[in-house]
């Protein structure tokens, strides 16, 4: 038979998983074996009936291939379907199954945590690479204004957390869609997809479609879950990466003019009263003068007001520049004299490490995909060239 019916047929079937609610078609392996069986049986009456040596021959071909199918069922449900002898022999568990998604789980949780610390490194080194306090200091006509941004090529340390981040979500969604496969498998295979290969393979014309069919469903339901199962072994004999950067609190700045300029942005009052300029300044100041019963709070209101406005705001805000300045320029220096440098090794010295590991544990996935795809697939080529199916699979072939 050729290969793009038996990939057609599956693909019907694959499909028909979907649609199917609740449905055990292992039953009707027994009704389409006593089918088959009636018929083999009269086929047989008929040749001798007819005297026909080639139809008699092809019968008693058949009922030994019958025979062959009814036992090659009752061996792969026997050790495959209904029992756990195998999976605790070899894996120690029951459920090999539910042990390779335990594995796929860990290995996920691993990439989850990694990039939970890329999200954490690069949110901390932007802040530091974009901050830029501003100084302006108004004078009679004119202002003086500065600004600086000594940490600015900080941000090259981003393109790499970029890149570690692109491998962890490729990675990411490789095993994810590896553990739905799994999972879809576990569900269909022994109800809906075996069954129907079984019956596939009883009956007499679609014997080879159904030995290509039963290897298939034995490597998703078996040969995957082992294969997952053994390269989770194989972590174990290695060196597994396990990426995190060990402090993250060294990522953060904390410059001085950024600390103490922080007392005053992040209070609401303080910034809506300096904002409300001379004026408002003054009023909210002097308000509370007019408390005081009058004619004393009137006049104390329009003395203090001039006074406010025209004096004690200015220096409020002079004041606050100067102090500013004065944080800025002593930021200035400390960076200038080694600070800034001190800060991006300590930076280096995390991120380095911690993009290291990432690129291992991206291309251990890599491989552990590979490994796990070519035990699989050689696995139900090997299976389905035993049982005398197809042994050649297009596409996924060329991936051995």
């Amino acid at each position: 038979m050729q290969l793009q019916y038996v990939l057609f047929i599956l693909l019907l079937m694959t499909s028909s998983c979907f649609a199917v609610e609740a449905t055990d078609l292992t039953l009707a392996v027994p009704l389409v074996a006593i089918i088959v069986a009636i018929f083999l049986a009269m086929m047989n009456m008929f040749a001798a009936a007819i005297s026909d040596p080639r139809l008699t021959a092809w019968a008693k071909t058949e009922l030994r291939e019958f025979i062959a199918a009814i036992v090659l069922i009752a061996l792969i449900t026997g050790f495959f379907i209904s029992s756990t002898g195998i999976s605790t022999a070899l894996t120690g568990s029951e459920d090999y199954i539910q042990e390779s998604k335990t594995n796929i789980d860990e290995w996920l949780g691993n990439y989850n945590a990694a990039f939970e610390h890329v999200v954490r490194a690069a949110t901390r080194i932007r802040i530091s690479a974009t901050y830029s306090p501003y100084i302006n200091v108004p004078l009679w006509f004119m202002s003086i204004s500065y600004s600086a941004n000594p940490l600015g090529g900080m941000s090259l340390i981003l393109i790499p957390l970029n890149i570690a981040s692109q491998g962890l979500t490729n990675a990411t969604f490789l095993f994810e869609s590896l553990r739905l496969i799994v999972i879809f498998l576990s569900i269909t295979a022994p109800k809906i997809l075996l069954p129907l290969a079984f019956i596939a393979r009883l009956i007499p014309f679609t014997r080879k479609l159904g030995n290509t069919l039963i290897a298939i469903s034995i490597a998703g339901i078996v040969f995957l879950p082992f294969s997952i199962i053994v390269v989770d072994l194989m972590h174990d004999a290695i060196n597994y990466p396990i990426p995190r950067i060990s402090n993250l609190d060294i990522l953060n700045a904390d410059p001085i003019s950024m600390t103490a300029a922080g007392i005053f942005c992040e209070s609401s009052t303080l910034r809506t009263i300096m904002g409300l300029t001379d004026p408002g300044f003054a009023v909210v100041v002097c308000l509370p003068l007019l408390l005081i019963p009058p004619p004393f709070g009137t006049e104390l209101f329009a003395l203090c007001k001039p006074i406010v406005e025209t004096v004690v705001y200015p220096l409020v805000m002079l004041l606050f520049q100067v102090t500013m300045s004065t944080l800025l320029a002593a930021w200035l220096a400390a960076y200038s004299a080694g600070a800034g440098e001190a800060y991006a090794l300590d930076v280096f010295d995390q991120v380095y490490p911690f993009v290291r590991d990432v690129g291992n544990l991206v291309l251990m996935g890599y491989m552990d995909f590979i490994l796990i795809a070519i035990m699989t697939i050689t696995g139900a080529r090997s299976l389905s060239a035993a049982l005398g199916g197809e042994w050649y699979m297009a596409g996924i072939q060329r991936l051995i």
